[in-house]
């Protein structure tokens, strides 16, 4: 393959994944976790076994295509998967050890891709690539296992609770123009988790040459490791910084301190001959307590009904960050050849780009905690005081205009509410 249509693939499965997750939240509010739970995961088997399947056309026409259709559905499921994921972690841990059951389904999430960076190259090598993709695609069907297994024990969990009815009824009420009920704390927050991962993904992605570039007596496996110590700091991280959230709370003020924290690290890779570990650590433990404290706040500020939706607005808002922000270093970077080594000055000015996202994040973080405190100040009250909040009215049944008909049904609106 040309590197553009190698570059091509990566493209096509980031851009479908922010356009699909809309749609997908949508449907997942509409229809429920376990159709989405289904349907998704059977697109990341079909997608990945397609992947396969053109590897096995090398030299003729029919590569790119099967190859670009495969990715394109593995996109479709992957991404919206995600979110079906986090809609069913949100239902059954609000209330309680939230932050944690986020923190661990993100641990387990780097841990693939830490063990994807240690263990592929060696399997390909010893296998060929075919049964490496192959491969691939049996660890989807591993997933696809487990969907069934989650969804099995879901409708059980909710036989037991007596919600599987209200639950179905809650759905059928949502509509599309529902999109307009989310809270400006909604959209605060959601630009907040979209600065920040602007500026910590395309780093991510450049890490490697940039530590090349700039720290010439680094060797590219060394250059390698030292890039993938965010992820192996997140990977360690995770679980701890997510009991640690669940008891504190204070949601706001740690993202508002994460993006503080962030400054420093982009201002140390531009500017000092520090040794770059220092940084990509530091960046590993920002990240860690930033996933741990935006993503859980979501279910916190809508309606669980409209969760999923919620959740793929925040997904596609943030993957459509992340490409516009790849456009854009690469702009920066020049497009030469990966193999001539890119100026320091062009390095600096990333950096500043990555410190204006930053700085962004900032702004968004401190204006949520504004109006996060004028309504009630759900997102900074511990786990289980905000679960005895007063009633907030971004997190009201959808239908409260037709079920309230006067202050004295209150009680029973409550009782018939799943969302109360």
């Amino acid at each position: 393959m040309t590197p553009q249509q190698y570059n091509l693939l990566y493209a096509i499965y980031a851009w479908t994944n922010a356009v699909v997750v809309i749609l997908a939240g949508f449907l997942i509010d509409k229809l429920g976790n376990r159709f989405g739970v289904f349907l998704f995961s059977f697109l990341c088997v079909l997608g990945s076994s397609l992947f396969a399947l053109g590897s096995h056309f090398k030299g003729s026409p029919y590569l790119l295509p099967l190859m670009l259709t495969g990715r394109l559905l593995f996109g479709s499921g992957n991404g919206s998967l995600t979110i079906v994921q986090n809609r069913i972690t949100a239902f059954w841990f609000k209330g309680k050890e939230l932050a944690l059951a986020f923190g661990l389904t993100l641990a387990f999430s780097r841990l693939g891709s830490v063990l994807n960076f240690f263990l592929t190259q060696k399997f390909e090598e010893k296998y060929g690539m075919q049964w490496t993709l192959w491969g691939g695609a049996l660890l989807c069907v591993l997933g696809f296992t487990s969907a069934v297994v989650v969804s099995t024990l879901d409708k059980i969990g909710m036989r037991q609770l007596g919600l599987d009815g209200a639950i179905q009824e809650e759905s059928r009420k949502v509509r599309i123009q529902d999109v307009k009920l989310l809270s400006v704390r909604y959209w605060l927050l959601v630009l907040t988790i979209m600065f920040f991962y602007n500026g910590i993904f395309p780093f991510i992605a450049d890490a490697s040459k940039f530590i090349q570039d700039k720290y010439s007596y680094y060797s590219q496996k060394e250059a390698a490791y030292i890039a993938g110590a965010v992820y192996d700091s997140s990977l360690v991280l995770s679980a701890s910084v997510g009991i640690l959230i669940d008891y504190v709370g204070l949601r706001g003020v740690f993202a508002v301190a994460c993006a503080v924290l962030t400054l420093p690290v982009f201002g140390l890779l531009a500017f000092t001959f520090v040794p770059p570990l220092v940084s990509t650590i530091w960046l590993g433990v920002t990240y860690s307590f930033a996933a741990a404290s935006m993503w859980p706040s979501i279910p916190l500020v809508v309606p669980q009904a409209t969760l999923g939706t919620a959740m793929g607005l925040a997904t596609s808002v943030q993957m459509i960050g992340i490409g516009i922000s790849n456009l854009v270093v690469g702009q920066i970077l020049g497009t030469k050849s990966s193999e001539t080594k890119i100026p320091l000055w062009r390095w600096q000015r990333m950096m500043i780009f990555m410190l204006a996202n930053t700085i962004s994040c900032i702004v968004t973080s401190v204006l949520l905690n504004i109006v996060d405190h004028r309504q009630g100040g759900t997102l900074n009250k511990t786990t289980k005081k905000s679960g005895q909040a007063p009633r907030d009215p971004d997190r009201e049944p959808l239908t409260q205009a037709e079920d309230e008909p006067n202050e004295e049904d209150g009680d029973a609106v409550g009782s018939r509410s799943i969302n109360s």
